[in-house]
């Protein structure tokens, strides 16, 4: 029998995880009880924001079984990850402001957690799915593949592709920003400069394919090969995970940019949470929290060398500012300069819907990061929303609430995608993408995170690299076996 908050009540449950469950239930629900209690000014504003909260957590718990920790959905990742960047700072950031935009920016932070799920309850009505078969999926064991010599050859055929790419991108590249900030450490203009020329701002034709080289190609590669050395136990397989980490790690972090290879660690963290079936030890808990914030926290120490943020504490504040408060305050300046500012556009921040509409392209978030940091030097500045933010500044508020009603949708079918279909390396590492990639639609416009963002090319390489495996089984008798023995 399981409780009704999706807990498993039976006998062997580990305590400290049971009582870990509650306390977060306990610390989210008496943040959105206190938080929205600031607006003491508006205390019926404020009861109305408690009563959208708590409608909003019993349909998503309804839904995908928010509350189950072991059994985390993609929804319900994004939900998190949302209700703690983008709903609660948005909060604090309601009371601070004075301008007539807070009201928009209210409900546009608040109608998303009535729109996502309405959109994940359309998505469970269509395809006939139900909390209920989310459990079955997550205590399945991980299926072991018959693989033959052709699935190391295909492996090694796109790591190779990918390296040589990586050459020509290093190249192309006027100065390598990483080697720079090790030799000149303290500059951190100078460096950000370098960063901005070394990737967004390259003259080169094959941008977008070091964008989705370095965001999703290279992290596939990583949870493929991890894995089936997990599963398999064969040395080459082991190898290619080293190697395939290494190259990843070294590639994404050449533009001291900190959010990719921060993602490479979270993205192993996903993956092997869904390889274990949600059951996560504390160890590996601490261990990929310290990894996830090494690199952002060496390239800030690096960069500003003991100015005030060249120190651990600088450092962390930095970083708890970016990550905490930085979302919101960038989503709350959308809702401000749209339309004030600058008119809603209609569709003409999507660069292929402007074309086809006979438009020109605005670039946003570089308009927001110039509005937001007006008088810098850094012209080519951007500041990514939430993926809110560009549907207002496309469509104002009745764009907001169907975007996040289709974003609800989109994530539930992806979601239920995976439920149903085989659970093995090939598309527990597609899985793993596709939750990160609509986690960070905190910080990305929907488009942007269908597409080039990984979830269409997580889609792909599980297509590719499945379609290699049934062929495998197909063309050997026993593939494992000739593997096995190829490989010594």
């Amino acid at each position: 029998m399981s409780s009704d908050l999706g807990l498993p009540a039976q006998r062997g449950v580990p305590r400290p995880f049971v009582w870990e469950a509650f306390l977060w239930f306990a610390c989210l629900s008496l943040l959105l009880v206190v938080v929205p209690a600031a607006f003491i000014t508006l205390p019926g504003l404020a009861i109305l924001s408690l009563a959208v909260a708590g409608t909003s957590l019993w349909m998503m718990h309804r839904l995908v079984g928010l509350f189950n920790l072991r059994k985390v959905t993609i929804p319900a990742f994004f939900y998190y990850v949302y209700c703690a960047l983008i709903l609660i700072p948005g909060f604090y950031i309601f009371t601070d402001e004075l301008t007539s935009s807070r009201w928009h920016f209210l409900f546009g932070i608040e109608s998303v957690l009535i729109s996502v799920p309405i959109g994940i309850a359309v998505a469970n009505l269509i395809y006939g799915f139900n909390r209920k078969r989310i459990a079955p999926y997550f205590d399945r064991p991980v299926e072991t593949e018959r693989l033959s010599a052709s699935s190391i050859r295909l492996f090694v055929a796109f790591l190779a592709a990918g390296v040589l790419f990586v050459l020509i991108n290093v190249k192309e590249m006027p100065v390598i920003p990483l080697l720079y900030v090790i030799r000149h450490p303290g500059e951190a203009l100078i460096a950000a400069a370098m960063r901005e020329d070394s990737f967004k701002l390259l003259q080169s034709h094959l941008t977008y394919v070091y964008f989705v080289l370095r965001g999703t190609i290279f992290p596939f590669l990583i949870l493929v090969a991890y894995a089936r050395y997990r599963r398999q136990r064969h040395r080459s397989w082991g190898v290619l995970f080293l190697i395939s980490l290494v190259i990843g790690i070294g590639y994404a972090s050449l533009t001291i940019e900190k959010s990719p290879v921060a993602a490479i660690f979270g993205l192993l963290f996903v993956f092997y949470y869904l390889f274990c079936g949600g059951r996560v030890g504390r160890a590996a808990s601490i261990t990929s929290l310290a990894l996830f914030f090494c690199f952002p926290l060496a390239v800030v120490l690096l960069a500003y060398n003991g100015s005030e943020g060249g120190t651990i504490g600088g450092a962390l504040h930095a970083l708890g500012v970016r990550i905490f408060y930085s979302p919101a305050q960038i989503v709350y300046t959308y809702f401000e300069v749209f339309p004030s500012v600058i008119p809603y556009q209609h569709g003409a921040s999507i660069t292929k819907l402007a074309g086809f509409l006979g438009k020109r392209a605005l670039d946003i978030p570089n308009a927001i990061g110039l509005y937001m940091t007006e008088g810098t030097d850094l012209n080519t500045i951007t500041a990514n929303s939430c993926f809110i933010g560009n549907l207002n500044a496309d469509f104002g508020l009745p764009g907001v609430v169907v975007g996040g009603i289709l974003a609800g949708f989109l994530m539930q079918a992806v979601s239920i995608h995976f439920c149903r279909g085989p659970k093995n390396a090939v598309t527990l590492a597609a899985h793993a993408i596709c939750i990160w990639a609509f986690g960070m639609l905190i910080m990305t416009a929907l488009p942007t995170t269908l597409l080039s963002g990984g979830v269409a090319f997580a889609f792909i390489l599980c297509w590719i690299f499945g379609r290699s495996e049934k062929r495998s089984c197909s063309l050997s008798p026993s593939p494992t076996a000739a593997f096995a023995s190829g490989n010594s």
